[in-house]
């Protein structure tokens, strides 16, 4: 008898042979699957992290393109943006991504997204590894990548601002004062020029406060020089993507700075009797231990002018910043708002 000629056999039989065949089948997929690699899925998505809708091109034939991105320690992207949609990677080591939108999040390696595509951002490396990103393109045929954009040139809003800005020029407000405006040159840790005149703006109550610990100082064979004062917000915005590493030292731009309110001013002294700058534990801009306020290491006499210029500036109101000796902040800095006006004419 013919074993599969199923029509030949008692209908119970046939019956029982169709289920062997299945159970046959199914232990023969087992052992198919026994054999395929183990997957897991890395990401399943139908829009970007920023919440843009994924779709495919219109018109043009598909294209898809793999690079990998490398950003050193310290480094960042730069700002930009994608033309089309983009599946990243994370290979190794840690990215910080910040959008325009005000987000920021932290991506590691074995971390899978879709890139926001229509929103600005940034990435920096705040690690001592490479951080090295798998971006995998689709798009059309002559769709752009990757667009360089500019940093935003719009300010954080100021929920706590409760003044006006009532700004004054430091060097017509008090004569006695020298100016040593680093940023208006590129003598400067950013080694670019970026203010665009060497001029010093605090608000009034500040100013004023400053001249009378001028005062103070005075009366003691010294006196001040400034070396910033106002600092408009872009700047503080350059500061911050230039050099990732250094954010202790730094403003963030998405809170926007003291100097930013014209609420702060970097000082020193110099020697009245000859004019010379008096010795400090740092150079101004210095970013290392030395600059701390409660630094103990140094000469006795570059301690004992920094301690004597701190109390000066603390008993007319200002509080000196905890990494930065010549870094003053006046009482109330948060009722003013964050500006990015000129420094030709902020007023």
């Amino acid at each position: 008898m013919n074993l599969f000629n199923q029509a030949a056999l008692p209908h119970r039989e046939r019956i029982h042979l169709q289920v062997l065949f299945g159970l046959f089948l199914v232990f023969a997929a087992a052992l198919a699957a026994a054999d395929y690699p183990k997957s897991r899925v890395l990401l399943e998505a139908d829009k970007s992290i920023a919440g843009e809708t994924l779709r495919y091109p219109d018109k043009a034939p598909a294209k898809v393109s793999a690079v990998i991105v490398d950003i050193a320690p310290g480094s960042t992207t730069g700002w930009h943006r994608h033309g089309t949609m983009m599946f990243a990677y994370m290979l190794s080591g840690e990215l910080e991504i910040e959008y325009q939108n005000g987000r920021r999040m932290t991506v590691k390696a074995g971390d899978a997204f879709m890139e926001a595509m229509t929103v600005p951002h940034i990435g920096a490396n705040l690690g001592n590894e490479t951080a090295s990103v798998l971006a995998v393109f689709m798009e059309g045929a002559d769709t752009i990548k990757t667009i360089i954009l500019p940093a935003p040139d719009t300010p954080p809003p100021s929920p706590t601002a409760t003044r006006a800005p009532d700004l004054v020029d430091l060097s017509a407000f008090d004569p006695r004062l020298k100016l040593d405006i680093r940023y208006a040159t590129d003598t400067n840790f950013m080694s670019v020029k970026m203010y665009p005149a060497a001029r010093a703006w605090l608000q009034r109550p500040a100013a004023e406060a400053l001249r009378r610990a001028h005062d103070r100082l005075q009366a003691q064979g010294y006196g001040l020089v400034v070396f910033d004062a106002y600092r408009p917000w872009q700047v503080t915005r350059m500061m911050w993507d230039r050099f990732p590493k250094a954010r202790a030292y730094l403003a963030d731009p998405l809170r926007g700075s003291r100097h930013n309110r014209a609420a702060a001013v970097d000082v020193s002294l110099f020697d009245l009797s000859t004019g010379n700058a008096v010795a400090m534990p740092s150079e101004y801009d210095e970013f290392s231990e030395r600059a701390r306020p409660d630094f103990t290491g140094g000469s006795a006499n570059a301690i004992a002018a920094r301690d004597l210029l701190i109390r000066a500036m603390k008993a007319e109101g200002f509080n000196v910043y905890e990494n930065e000796w010549w870094h003053f902040d006046y009482q109330d800095w948060e009722s003013y708002p964050v500006l990015n006006q000129s420094l030709l004419n902020p007023l």
